[in-house]
């Protein structure tokens, strides 16, 4: 499985990603086709190399990408709904936009519906996203890495006038996400390069376990300097058998004066919202020696605010604490086993001394044995039988 490290050491642009993605190997000429096939207007994609402070890197540029191609978040999806993407590209790419609508949203004081793209709605912006996303399947990439993000001070000129920096767009981008403050006054990370990390990126932090294939660098189009202004990318593998470094968010607070058999309606809600890793509840002594609950949530960084919303929304606590964790996890993949009963999804892994391992889903085996009218074990009994034949 090929994975891809992005090394933020000055920022992240749309440009200096698919400039990465270019040094790397993939033909944005094909990029170029498949993207006049989805755009309102024709672009071109213009390639060249260049040498960054001694590094040679890949400057691309969009030409003919400045009009808008569409306002709000519903005329985006129009364009997608009507494009040849793939389902989980067209959901990437929803994906990406909706962070960028809800950063704006939050900036402006504006429900999601209402915002106007202003810079974001531009041919150029689609280009960044969706070509980022086609370059991706031509280095058959599934998983993706990203370090900490460079913050710079300053000022920036924008549609609705003189901003600091980092760009309050941005900022909003980046919460829950790992960053440290550099000393540059000009826009590193810019909200596109932000977007699309944060809604693709599996991980920010140091540099995985990975054998190494391929090196590129994207060029920004500023000069720095005081360090190169590239985006290096790093394409290798990643053996089953290592353990892949994660960052998660745990989200906590206590609880005495609820009533516990809210925790099911909370645990409901908990796992319906997009990036639920986790969510316990044990017992407690509190102040007073008052029996309460623990209850601790392990969530995707990015999304620190939404769950703490859900814990003050459904739960009776004021608060709620949270702190960013590294973890190290167990690589494995989905399949499916065929039973005289119908499909059921099994969860795969390889072992440090590489054995195979497999866990049936318990939903899966739950809704075969119902169908069957036969005992839950003998359905999973049959699935790992089948499996190791």
């Amino acid at each position: 499985m090929n994975i891809l490290y992005f090394d933020c050491f000055s920022g992240v642009s749309g440009d200096m990603l698919l400039g990465a993605l270019a040094a790397l190997g993939a033909d944005l000429s094909l990029v170029e086709k498949e993207l006049n096939q989805i755009l309102p207007q024709p672009v071109a994609l213009q390639v060249k190399p260049v040498v960054v402070l001694g590094i040679a890197a890949s400057d691309v540029t969009v030409v003919n990408a400045t009009s808008a191609a569409f306002t709000g978040i519903d005329e985006l999806k129009s364009i997608l709904e009507h494009s040849h993407l793939a389902d989980d590209e067209k959901a990437a790419a929803l994906k990406i936009f909706t962070r960028l609508a809800a950063s704006e949203a939050r900036v402006h004081g504006v429900p999601i519906e209402k915002v106007h793209f202003h810079e974001l709605g531009t041919v150029d912006t689609l280009v960044d996203v969706i070509g980022f996303l086609l370059a991706l399947r031509q280095l058959n990439v599934k998983t993706l890495y990203c370090s900490p993000l460079p913050m710079p001070r300053g000022f920036l000129n924008m549609a609705h006038g003189k901003y600091p920096l980092p760009a309050p767009a941005t900022l909003e981008l980046v919460k829950g996400l790992p960053c440290y403050g550099v000393d540059a006054d000009i826009e590193l990370v810019t909200p596109t390069g932000a977007a699309i990390l944060g809604a693709l990126c599996q991980g920010f932090g140091a540099f995985p376990s990975m054998t190494i294939r391929e090196v590129g660098y994207g060029a920004g189009k500023s000069r720095r300097s005081d360090v190169p202004n590239l985006l290096r990318a790093v394409l290798g593998t990643e053996a089953q058998t290592q353990l892949k470094d994660e960052v998660i968010a745990v989200i906590e607070t206590n609880i005495d004066d609820m009533s516990p058999e809210y925790f099911s309606y909370l645990f409901e809600r908990f796992y319906e919202m997009e990036g639920a890793l986790d969510l316990s509840v044990q017992s407690i002594v509190m102040k007073k020696n008052r029996p309460g609950f623990q209850v601790t949530c392990l969530v995707r960084p990015d999304c620190i605010r939404s769950f703490a919303e859900l814990l003050l929304t459904e739960t009776s606590t004021l608060g709620v604490r949270y702190r960013l964790e590294s973890r190290l996890v167990q690589p494995w993949h989905m399949e499916e086993v065929t039973t005289p009963w119908g499909t059921a999804a099994v969860k795969v892994w390889k072992t440090r001394d590489g054995s195979i391992r497999i866990a049936p889903e318990y939903e899966s085996c739950r809704a075969l044995a119902v169908r069957a009218g036969l005992p839950l074990y003998q359905v999973v009994n049959q699935i790992i039988s089948t499996y190791n034949r």
